[in-house]
């Protein structure tokens, strides 16, 4: 009895040291928690106009549901198999300039002058 008891301590001691080996391979091998992170888009992208264009709370909410709708429909072209890659490429460059205008139509003229700025920036 006294061995087969010893034999079950032994082996649940292996397997508790087997369990806490993490045998990822890459750079997210360095990386302790937040594996399964998803970054909101739509949410970092309008905290960020927020902070840059200083929004009041009515420019906000227009915002985000602008951008709601735009990676909403963006993600339908980019699924989509009816296009080819060049056409889906102008219709998302479309949709892009779309939303510029939509964005420039409830920003100030201070607030649009910014918006230009970050759209140049990320144009280079």
């Amino acid at each position: 009895m006294r061995k087969i008891l010893f034999i079950f301590l032994i082996g649940i001691c292996f397997y508790d040291a087997h369990a806490q080996v993490d045998r990822r391979i890459g750079p997210s091998q360095y990386n302790n928690g937040g594996q399964n992170k998803k970054i909101d888009v739509v949410e970092t992208t309008l905290e960020t106009l927020k902070k840059e264009l200083t929004l009041d709370g009515f420019q906000e909410a227009i915002v985000k549901n602008l951008l709601k709708d735009n990676q909403s429909k963006s993600k339908e072209i980019i699924e989509s198999t009816e296009y080819e890659d060049l056409k889906k490429k102008d219709m998302l460059e479309t949709l892009a300039e779309n939303f510029n205008i939509e964005m420039r139509k409830i920003l100030s003229k201070d607030q649009s002058a910014k918006y230009e700025k970050l759209i140049s920036k990320k144009k280079k």
